[in-house]
């Protein structure tokens, strides 16, 4: 297995960006990953407008790789095989300005560190306890032209902050950039959908096995679970994002499913698909659209 140090971390996925290391369809790869905070809400006297004055970046990727023969009209699968938390606490950062609506319900700015024992999430003292479900928040290829912010979600994946994207699960991005120039990190130990507030935010080591699809690809990525395709669109709103989901889903399963006629396939989205929001906090807001294995269990990518 190889692996990318924590220290190989960067806030910008630019085809200009040096790669880390080259690998091979195939290889199994593990990310180091420091938290959104790049680890520097160290207690809870420290803030995040402490590190925002700073001119701290926040939601670092690790990375890039360089995948050989990853080729632009390629499609990049990424497997997660582990999601490992390597520290006892999470980090809730809570900034009224950042809020929205919420905002008004808080006083002041807040760190709140959070336990973890033996995979459990100790809140508000031991009062509220629930097991963590770590999830990738940050998972991108590179995209061609203009550089992207990690903390931005796009065509190329990004910050969708979608809290499916965990142990077992796989994602299929499309190849804009010679070699993909893959990158990851912003793990979460806990996430709603939305991510209204706040995430449990935790380092981590992502272990990943990549695949080169040569040829074929999807415009928005796409995410398969044990039990559901998803297509993943993010927008400058959720107003945006959700007529891009519709249409990514209508496209992947005219062109990949077998067994419905078109018509038929969209009668299915209205009857058993499920729009729904990832992330409405970053710079662009991100929605999936499911449909359950039930109906489309014989599609294969």
């Amino acid at each position: 297995m190889k692996k990318v140090d924590i220290k190989h971390k960067f806030f910008y996925y630019d085809e200009a960006e040096e790669p880390v290391m080259h690998v091979k369809s195939g290889d199994q790869i593990q990310f180091e990953s420091e938290d959104c905070f790049q680890n520097l809400l160290t207690d809870e006297s420290v803030v995040k407008s402490d590190l925002l004055k700073k001119g701290v970046i926040i939601n670092p990727s690790n990375g890039p790789v360089y995948v050989d023969g990853a080729k632009p009209g390629d499609t990049l699968k990424v497997h997660i095989d582990d999601i490992e938390l390597t520290d006892r606490y999470g980090t809730m950062a809570l900034i009224a300005e950042e809020f929205g609506v919420l905002g008004k319900y808080f006083e002041k700015e807040e760190t709140v560190k959070v336990p973890i024992i033996d995979g459990i999430a100790e809140f508000f003292g031991g009062k509220v306890k629930i097991p963590v479900k770590p999830m990738v928040g940050v998972l991108a290829v590179t995209p061609k032209g203009d550089a992207a912010p990690t903390s931005t979600p796009g065509t190329y994946g990004g910050n969708m902050d979608c809290k499916y994207i965990n142990k077992g699960t796989t994602l299929y991005l499309p190849v804009a950039v010679e070699g993909a120039l893959l990158g990851m990190g912003d793990v979460h130990a806990l996430q709603g959908d939305g991510e209204v507030l706040a995430s449990l935010e935790c380092p981590a080591k992502i272990t990943v096995t990549i695949e080169v699809i040569p040829g074929r690809q999807e415009q928005w990525p796409v995410l398969e679970t044990e039990d559901c395709w998803y297509v993943l669109t993010s927008g400058e709103d959720i107003d945006e994002a959700n007529p891009l989901a519709l249409e990514a889903m209508a496209e992947f399963l005219i062109k990949r499913g077998a067994g419905l006629d078109k018509i038929e396939w969209l009668m299915m989205m209205g009857i058993v698909g499920n729009i729904e929001i990832c992330q409405i906090v970053d710079p662009k807001q991100t929605a999936r659209f499911g449909m359950p294995k039930s109906i489309a269990g014989d599609i294969r990518f």
